[in-house]
Formats: C-alpha cells, sequence, structure tokens
C-alpha cells in the first residue's frame, strides 16, 4: 500500500504541471484513458479503451464536453510526456485488430483513434504502459496499477438451502472479498481485476471461464472444483464453512474522528452497517451490538487491522494521549486526510462534522485601473463555498471551512502550497471578493496553471495568453520613421515593449552585450505616439554612443542633449516634445530641474547604477515621473539579489514590497526554492533577457559595432592644444613644399594624435601625470565589468604597447586574470594556450601587429579594437582570431572610436577612400591614394 500513497501524492504534485493547457499547439487539454468495455468471448477477447481530451480537476481528469476526433496527428500533438510510450502501442493494437478481427488493412494517418481495441496477447504489455502513465481511469475513477502484489483467488463453499455453492474470493494483502464485488475483471495470463481505484493481478493460476464465471455469478459445479484442486497443486484452494455468512454485509468501513481543531491527534472507528453502533479499534470486545444495545455482529478483526495498516501507510503514526491513538505532523495532516477521503474513508472533525474534500473551483477575475479582482466559488462534493471564506479560514490557519451545519470542507494541501498562499499574501478581501494589485499578473500564472478553466474578462484574457506563450505577443512593427532593419529576436523584444506600454507596465530589458538594446528602444520609441518628452540617462561615456544612434535610426526626431557647462534650462513648453539625452551626474546635480518635468518615457541604459537604492543616483532617477519607466543592463544582478529589488522600486514600487521583506524572502528562499519561484513569478512579464547562445540563429557569423566615446574637458583640452600647436605650421609646410619632404612630422603629428586619443599619458607632452584620465579607457573597462559579468571571453587589441600597459594596470587593480601577448613575447602558444584552455582567465591584451595573424583564438565571444587602424583588412584578421572555421557561437566585434577627433575622421576616410594605403603608420608606407587634402582633412 505505500507505494499506491506514494503514487497519489507524486499525482498531486504534478497535477498542475500534467493539467497546464497546451497552448503553444492550440488544443485545450490533455490525453486520459478509460476502460469502457467487459471482456468479449474467449475466441476475440479484447480490452477496449477509449481515448479522450480532458483537464485536470483535483487528482482526476474532467472530459472536455466537446470531444473531437483524434487523428493519430492529434494525438501527438495532445501527448506528454507520459504517452509517448503508450500511444504508439495502442496505434498498432488498434491496426492490428483491424486487420486481424475485421479484415482490414487500417489507414493510421486518416483513422480515429476515439476507441482502441486491445488484442489478448497485447493486454499485459499494455497495463505495464498505462502503470507507467499514471492516467488509467474506470468509472470515472483514476486506477493505481500494482502488476507485483500477490493476491490470491480461493473458493468459498457456502451452505444453502440448494446445497452448498462455491463462491469466489480474493485475498489482497490484509483485505479478503468476493470476487463479485469488483467493478472488472480482465483476461491474462496473469488474469487481473478493478476494485476501487485499485487494478491488480492474479498470484493464482486459473482458468479463464472459471475465474469469469465466478465474477458473474454462474453456478459453479464443485466436485469439478475439488477434483482440480487434487490433479493441480497450483489450482485455488477450497474453503468450507459450516454455515452461511454474509461477509460483505459485516465488513467494517473506517471512519477517522479528529479529536483537536487542526486535525493533528485522531482515533479510529469501524461502521459495520446503518443498523450498528460505531466501534472503537481500540476496544477489545468481540462482538458488535446494534444501536438498541443487543448482538449485532462479531467483529471481523482481521479487515479491521488492514483499515489500520491503510492509515498508518500516511503520515499517521500510533500515538495514545487520552482518547487520541493516532498522531500526524501539522505540516501533514492535509496531504494525510485528502489521500484518505480519495479512496473512500470517512472523516468527521472535532465536532462531528463530516470532512469532505474539494472537487472543483468555479472562479471569475477582473481587471480594473488599479486591481485585479477574483470572485467565485469552491465546491465540495454537492456543497459550494464562497472562494472569500475559503480563504478567510486559510488567513485564520484553520484547517477546515464550514459550508453548512454538519459539513465542512478540508483546505486542501495543494492550495496552502500555492493558490491559497498566494492570494492570501497578495490579496485582500473585500466582501465576497479578493483583490490583488494589477502588477501581481505575473503571479496569477500559477492560479492560471490550477484552474485552467477560470474565467477572465477580455483584457485579462489576452495578458494571460500574451504572458503565457511570449511568442505570441501581437506583432509591433517599428514607425515609419525608423530607419534600420530589426533581426527576429530584436522584432521581439520590440513586441514585449509594446505590451508592457499598451498595458500601462513597466520593465527591464536585459539582453546580454551586443544583441542591440538601444536599437529594440529606438524602434519602440519610433512607434509609440509620444506627447510629452522622453528622458534617456546614460554614463557620461555613453552620450556621444547615443547621440549617433539617435541620428542614425530616428534621424527626424528633435533631440535635445542636457550635458556639461552651459547646458541652460529645460523648457516646459516644447512645442514638439523631444528626446532628453543626459547622463547620471548630470541627473544627481539637476534632479530638482529635471523632476518638474512629467515624462512620456525614463529610460535607463547601463541601469546598474542604480543597483544600490541608498545612493543619490538612485534618489535622483526616483524623483521622475513617466508614464513609463524601462531599464536597459546586460548584467541586472552583479552581486546580490537586494539590486533586483533596486531595479523595480524604481520601476514598479509595489511590485516585491518593501526592502527588509524582501531581504527575508531571499534569506527564506536559500532554504526553500518556493520564495524564489515566486519572485521569478512576479518579475516574469516585466523581465526580458536573451543570452547571445539563444539568438544565435538570429545572428550572422560577426556583428560588427562602433561604440562612440566622448572625451572629458581634461582630455579634450590637451588634444585642442597639440593639434592647434602643430596644425599651422606643419599645414603651411606641407601646402608649399608637398607631402615628401615633411614624412616624419606628419606621421608625428597623426600618431601623437592617436595616442592622445587612447590616453593622455601616451604622449611626452601631458602635463597631467598620473591625474590624466582617459573617456575611451572608461568605456572599455565598463564594457569589461558587463562582458566577464556574463561569463565570457574577450580580446583586447591596441596598436600601441604603451597602452596595453596602462589597460593591464587598470585590470590587475580589477584582480582579474589575463594573458598578454605583443612583439617580444617568447613563447606565443604558451600564452595561447593559458587562454584557450584556463576557465579563469577571461582577458587577452594583445597588440595589433604581433596578434593580428597565425593565431587561433575561439575561446573568446567579444573582440575589442582599442583604437582604429588604416587598413581595414588588419583589423579583420584580428577578429578572425576568434571568429574561425567551425566556431559555432557569434562573435561580438567593437571599435571604440573617439568622436571629434582624428580617430572620426580616419573612419570616414577609410569609408570614403576603399583605395586608401594599406599601412600608412607602418615601416612600408604607401602614400598612393592620400592626397594633400586629405592630410588636411586629418589635421583640421
Amino acid at each position: 500500500m505505500a507505494h499506491f500513497y506514494s503514487f497519489f501524492h507524486f499525482i498531486k504534485k504534478t497535477a498542475k504541471i500534467l493539467g497546464k493547457v497546451n497552448l503553444l499547439n492550440g488544443t485545450m487539454g490533455e490525453l486520459f484513458y478509460t476502460i469502457v468495455e467487459s471482456p468479449r468471448t474467449e475466441k476475440n477477447d479484447v480490452l477496449v479503451i477509449k481515448i479522450q481530451e480532458a483537464e485536470r480537476d483535483g487528482f482526476l481528469f474532467k472530459p472536455l464536453q466537446n470531444q473531437r476526433p483524434l487523428t493519430r496527428e492529434l494525438l501527438n500533438s495532445l501527448a506528454t510526456a507520459k504517452d509517448t510510450s503508450i500511444l504508439p502501442f495502442l496505434i498498432k493494437s488498434e491496426a492490428d485488430f483491424a486487420k486481424e478481427c475485421r479484415g482490414r488493412i487500417l489507414d493510421e494517418k486518416r483513422a480515429h483513434f476515439n476507441l482502441i481495441h486491445i488484442l489478448l496477447r497485447y493486454i499485459p504489455q499494455s497495463l505495464k504502459l498505462f502503470a507507467m502513465t499514471g492516467k488509467l481511469y474506470h468509472k470515472e475513477k483514476a486506477l493505481t496499477i500494482d502488476l507485483f502484489g500477490k493476491n490470491e483467488f480461493y473458493y468459498i463453499v457456502e451452505s444453502s438451502e440448494e446445497g452448498p455453492k462455491p463462491k469466489g474470493y480474493i485475498k489482497a494483502g490484509s483485505q479478503e472479498f468476493p470476487l463479485s464485488s469488483c467493478d472488472f475483471i480482465g483476461r491474462g495470463p496473469p488474469h487481473w481485476f478493478i476494485k476501487g481505484i485499485q487494478l491488480k493481478c492474479l498470484s493464482t493460476e486459473i482458468i479463464w471461464k472459471d475465474f469469469k464465471a465466478a465474477f458473474e455469478g454462474t453456478p459453479l459445479n464443485l466436485e469439478s472444483l475439488v477434483e482440480d484442486t487434487h490433479n493441480d497443486p497450483t489450482a485455488p484452494r477450497i474453503v468450507f464453512q459450516e454455515a452461511a455468512a454474509s461477509i460483505s454485509s459485516r465488513e467494517p468501513l473506517p471512519i477517522l474522528i479528529l479529536k483537536d481543531r487542526l486535525g493533528a491527534f485522531a482515533s479510529l472507528q469501524m461502521d459495520y452497517g446503518s443498523n450498528a453502533s460505531l466501534i472503537s479499534y481500540e476496544d477489545s470486545t468481540q462482538a458488535v451490538f446494534d444501536k438498541s444495545g443487543k448482538p449485532f455482529c462479531k467483529r471481523q478483526q482481521s479487515i479491521e487491522a488492514g483499515w489500520e495498516k491503510d492509515l498508518f501507510e500516511t503520515d499517521f503514526v500510533k500515538k495514545n494521549i487520552g482518547t487520541s491513538h493516532y498522531y500526524c505532523p501539522l505540516d501533514k495532516v492535509a496531504k494525510s486526510i485528502a489521500f484518505l477521503l480519495e479512496i473512500g474513508w470517512q472523516v468527521r472533525d472535532s465536532q462531528g462534522n463530516r470532512v469532505l474534500s474539494m472537487r472543483h473551483t468555479d472562479l471569475h477575475a477582473e481587471m480594473s485601473t488599479q486591481n485585479i479582482a477574483i470572485k467565485g466559488k469552491v465546491h465540495y462534493d454537492t456543497f459550494q463555498a464562497d472562494l472569500a471564506t475559503v480563504m478567510g479560514a486559510f488567513n485564520r490557519r484553520e484547517r477546515f471551512v464550514e459550508i453548512l451545519p454538519g459539513h465542512v470542507g478540508l483546505l486542501p494541501n495543494q492550495w496552502q502550497q500555492a493558490d491559497l498562499e498566494f492570494l492570501s499574501e497578495e490579496g485582500e478581501i473585500v466582501s465576497d471578493t479578493i483583490l490583488i494589485k494589477r502588477n501581481s499578473i505575473g503571479t496569477l500564472s500559477g492560479l492560471f496553471d490550477s484552474h485552467p478553466q477560470i474565467g477572465l474578462d477580455s483584457i485579462l484574457q489576452g495578458m494571460r495568453e500574451k504572458i503565457e506563450n511570449f511568442q505570441g505577443l501581437a506583432e509591433a512593427p517599428p514607425g515609419p520613421n525608423f530607419k534600420g532593419i530589426l533581426r527576429p529576436y530584436q522584432q521581439t523584444g520590440l513586441n514585449w515593449l509594446s505590451f508592457l506600454y499598451e498595458f500601462s507596465f513597466h520593465g527591464i530589458l536585459a539582453d546580454d552585450m551586443g544583441l542591440g538594446k538601444t536599437i529594440q528602444v529606438l524602434a519602440f520609441l519610433s512607434r509609440i505616439e509620444i506627447s510629452a518628452p522622453v528622458l534617456i540617462v546614460v554614463p557620461t561615456s555613453l552620450i556621444f554612443n547615443w547621440k549617433k544612434e539617435i541620428e542614425r535610426f530616428l534621424p527626424n526626431f528633435p533631440l535635445h542633449i542636457h550635458h556639461r557647462e552651459g547646458r541652460g534650462q529645460l523648457s516646459e513648453t516644447w512645442q514638439r516634445p523631444p528626446l532628453i539625452l543626459t547622463t547620471y551626474a548630470t541627473l544627481r546635480l539637476d534632479a530638482a530641474l529635471l523632476s518638474k518635468l512629467s515624462y512620456e518615457c525614463v529610460i535607463l541604459d547601463e541601469a546598474q547604477a542604480i543597483k544600490n537604492a541608498h545612493t543619490q543616483t538612485f534618489k535622483a532617477v526616483s524623483m521622475l515621473n513617466a508614464r513609463f519607466r524601462l531599464s536597459m543592463t546586460g548584467t541586472p544582478i552583479e552581486n546580490n539579489l537586494m539590486e533586483l529589488w533596486s531595479h523595480f522600486r524604481f520601476l514598479m514600487p509595489d511590485l516585491l514590497g518593501d526592502e527588509a521583506s524582501f531581504q527575508a524572502e531571499i534569506q527564506a528562499g536559500l532554504s526553500d526554492s518556493r520564495f524564489l519561484r515566486r519572485i521569478k513569478k512576479k518579475i516574469r512579464p516585466f523581465f526580458l533577457r536573451r543570452r547571445k547562445e539563444e539568438v544565435a540563429k538570429d545572428l550572422p557569423e560577426k556583428v560588427e559595432q562602433i561604440v562612440w566615446v566622448e572625451m572629458g574637458e581634461a582630455q579634450r583640452a590637451v588634444y585642442e592644444n597639440f593639434l592647434s600647436g602643430i596644425r599651422g605650421k606643419l599645414i603651411d609646410k606641407i601646402s608649399s613644399e608637398g607631402i615628401e619632404k615633411h614624412r616624419m612630422e606628419i606621421l608625428e603629428a597623426i600618431m601623437r594624435l592617436r595616442q592622445i586619443c587612447c590616453h593622455p599619458l601616451l604622449i611626452s607632452s601631458s602635463s597631467l601625470g598620473e591625474t590624466a584620465e582617459s573617456a575611451k579607457l572608461e568605456a572599455l573597462m565598463e564594457d569589461l565589468e558587463t562582458i566577464l559579468a556574463e561569463g565570457h571571453k574577450v580580446l583586447i587589441y591596441s596598436q600601441f604597447t604603451s597602452m596595453l600597459s596602462l589597460i593591464s594596470k587598470r585590470v590587475r587593480e580589477k584582480a582579474w586574470k589575463y594573458a598578454y601577448l605583443d612583439g617580444s613575447t617568447q613563447d606565443r602558444e604558451k600564452v595561447v594556450n593559458q587562454f584557450q584552455d584556463d576557465p579563469s582567465i577571461s582577458l587577452f591584451l594583445i597588440s595589433l601587429k604581433a596578434g593580428g595573424i597565425g593565431l587561433n583564438l575561439t575561446a573568446a565571444d567579444y573582440v575589442l579594437l582599442y583604437d582604429p587602424w588604416w587598413n581595414e583588412a588588419i583589423e579583420n584578421q584580428a577578429i578572425d582570431r576568434a571568429h574561425r572555421i567551425g566556431r559555432q557561437q557569434t562573435v561580438i566585434a567593437k571599435r571604440f572610436i573617439v568622436s571629434e577627433t582624428i580617430e572620426e575622421k580616419m573612419m570616414k576616410l577609410k569609408s570614403a577612400k576603399s583605395a586608401l594605403a594599406k599601412d600608412l603608420l607602418g615601416e612600408e608606407v604607401n602614400y598612393q591614394g592620400l592626397s594633400a587634402d586629405d592630410l588636411l582633412f586629418l589635421l583640421s
């Protein structure tokens, strides 16, 4: 019996999963199987199985009202993992039946399989496969299948006026009962029977016609049976009784009497029929008395002992305290009582009320501006209770809810773990309704799963489908002013952003670096009707990059950059609302000014800047008022889960509760994963993250990007001072004497300007010393933080070994392990192998000339080109060290370019002059195609 109880417990725990509505393939339920016919003649014995579509209803399947013809294709689409073994077997069985019994060949592609005929030789194998599914039914009861237990068939010969009369009995464990009391028998070998919810096989060998006759009550020939027993020791044994006794009419049924309010303590009584008094199992008397006090019948103590044994298969144990003789741990009471009720026990609470188990619910939910309202009925057998009443009992930590006088309903264990617990924590009882904040739509998925037929208004139904079937979000094309093409996963991201905006939600776009979060956001802005300014807050190093992307993809959108000195006041009367681009540093300084406006959207890029809710940056963004709020970050959680709370505190302050409560949930989640699952459900609709490897099919083999960097004031001053110092006289010399005569001066000037773009410390003329800063180096370090947090490896190229030295210094400060290669490296193979094979080394600093060719560095997912090179082929060779034949993953390459400098001019010149010299700054200089105007352009 232990394995039966465990099986029921398993069914309870997985009922939600198995009963989930299959929205992906458009169906409405899953399959279950019912035995529908009795055995036929010996010649054509078959087992007939009806296959139906159904939904879960507690432990049971509830057939859908509209049953479709089940083709093979439809069966495959409805099949769950538990159906994969049984369905091919059933289809073959039906085909063989059609051929052997009906003389025709079954067209499996066009045939309907609502009824399956299993031939005799296939029945034993079919029972094994049905046992694996846990979905075989008979007379609307779920069957537990025991193919290996010892179940003896024997005869009891009773006295009657017509003479001795043999009658078939079965001994199954501690229980004995007439074969005729079974619900169904089947032919083997071994023969099998169904009684209640149990399907078992006989251990006794018996001729099928005799077994069938005993089941149907056909008179048996006693002399023939006795002769069989003498001739065959394996034949059923025969027991003779002196007098007729109707065992079935005196077989006791158990009643569990709970002794306390929570049902932890109990006693066991036996019911011998409506005319008999209840008798305690602990009573030592041998007789049962009727209600008038007269002897009624003899106690069947072996059967009573069997019932106690069944009780011990639950979590009740023997424990004598006063009038209580059994004890169950409080956290196991609901599960144990639910099991006993399911298998037919009667249970009464401490007040004598009969305990009923929940059968199904009728719920309805509606969406309003602020809340989701849920109301409905919970059905207990033929009775019902309001959902709010049931939840009120749960909130009071009661075990039962009063239905009507004399009857109480058990609060089901599975609800304690999911639905009622959720409703209790998230909902508020108002009259007969439970109100839940609309932002908790994500956590309603558990309620949707366990109640697939819940009635929803049109708004909630649309939201449910979009949340549960993310790929099914409505297509939201970019607006006509958007100048770009989205990849498929980027279009999916746009669909998600539009869904959030449509339903007044907010979210985090957390795609991996390099997947185009910016282009998705700009495509989103192109399609919405903007009636107020859009504020985009970015790190200082990215403000120019955003400016370039906006000019590229939304060239007609008015842009206002609120940054640096002289930025002035913001207008409250813009005729056409602009995109306002600012930095976190500026936002902190101008929080009072920026918070005066109401925005259509507030968008935070690299939103990990607000991961600490106690910083001035977080306080500044929290002051902003917007219809739609979005965070963009490739690393939503860098150190701990409290950072997630900070993000959603900005986005949807009421979603995750207060900081202390969320911290307590995180701590509880360390020992109980349910808490973490609940948090995940809450944020699921509002959090979108795609890893690079997940969308690889939508990516080209190489993704090349430009990161535009804007110099800080100090670095810009160094650059402009140097440029003005050499520009006048050098340009004059070139104009009057030509390029060739001043070759070294030109090379020197161009190289120095490029070095200042990399870092002012690379030129001897820098007077800043150790205080010098590089905007490009800071942008590089920010990207490395994200890349390493995502677990990727990266190559970093520079033409200047002195720049690699500065980068390595910053890397060491971060305690990041790295490999290094330049022209002086002796054992190149050893260094390459360290990077390729050592998972702790994620960075490889490489001189472009030394590492541009001849290396296999396929462990890298990112290639960062710190400074641009004239010859694009050399750059491509460097990128191709990671992007080699045989590599499966996409390589993302980034070029860091300082805006409004010689680097930007180099990029424009390379684009315009495809015949530019291969290597202007190398030893082999080729000036073909490089004019005086080009040099003038570079040094202007």
